[in-house]
């Protein structure tokens, strides 16, 4: 609908024919290495009564320079970031693709992606999922650990003083996110080659015509020491050609994700 960034499209992922209507499967990205990460988070999870997939992260720092060109444009993401992607951001936007594509291959409607790193009360986001499932027709992703202002309006109630939001200024993080078997097949089609990270590429609603909506208050944060999957310092770059890219591309991100999530919120009210 408003795509500019991405205009490639693959279609070699497994999608199972059927899913039994409003079931949800907890998928948790977690390193192999990270044990004390998942002794964290597991409890927590397993609280909110869904079936548990542990997701093995595929760690950046064990790929090889090959396999990094491969899967990533160092040339769009520099232009875009005024850096190079780290090995740990390519690490985890791959392990995101690992658990949509292992989401799709299920029977489940809907898929709860955790990062390992989050805390929550497993009362309350579990009341929002099922809330959230009750009028799954207004969203197709539903964030629950955002950074950034993202200036919120509300479009729906949830739980208590909790509700679904529209965001009209951009937001990143991707600790944890309900999303339905729509969205994740437009998540992976246009996957590669990785131009930015992937809570910048998931939030990027406007490229995969999806609707992608926040809980606020926010009930899930990030608090567990440094990320294992990103640890890197990263340089920057900034020539005036590198300067110019970025601005570009940060301006037409806020103009176009403002305009097609107004759109949204529009609908929403006629209808």
């Amino acid at each position: 609908m408003f795509d500019f960034l991405f205009n490639k499209s693959r279609s070699d992922f497994k999608i199972h024919a059927g899913f039994a209507p409003n079931s949800v499967g907890a998928f948790l990205i977690n390193l192999d290495r990270a044990t004390e990460r998942l002794e964290f988070v597991k409890p927590n999870i397993d609280q909110l009564g869904f079936p548990v997939e542990r997701i093995s992260a595929i760690d950046g720092k064990q790929l090889s320079e090959e396999e990094l060109h491969k899967v990533c444009d160092y040339k769009k993401f520099k232009s875009y970031f005024k850096m190079l992607p780290e090995r740990g951001t390519i690490g985890c936007s791959l392990s995101h693709e690992k658990a949509l594509e292992r989401f799709l291959e299920s029977e489940y409607e809907f898929a709860l992606i955790f990062e390992d790193d989050v805390v929550f009360n497993p009362h309350e986001l579990r009341e929002c999922v099922n809330k959230a499932i009750e009028k799954k027709n207004l969203w197709d992703i539903l964030n629950f650990e955002t950074f950034h202002n993202g200036f919120p309006f509300k479009i729906e109630d949830l739980y208590e003083d909790k509700h679904m939001s529209l965001y009209f200024t951009p937001i990143t993080h991707a600790g944890c996110y309900l999303i339905n078997r729509y969205a994740a097949k437009k998540l992976l089609e246009k996957f590669y080659p990785i131009i930015m990270p992937f809570d910048h590429y998931f939030a990027a609603s406007w490229e995969f015509d999806i609707k992608f909506v926040g809980v606020e208050p926010r009930i899930v944060k990030q608090n567990f020491g440094n990320s294992q999957i990103k640890s890197e310092t990263t340089k920057k770059f900034n020539d005036k050609k590198i300067k110019l890219s970025n601005t570009v591309f940060n301006t037409r991100r806020v103009v176009v994700g403002f305009v097609y999530n107004l759109y949204l919120f529009i609908k929403n009210l006629i209808n």
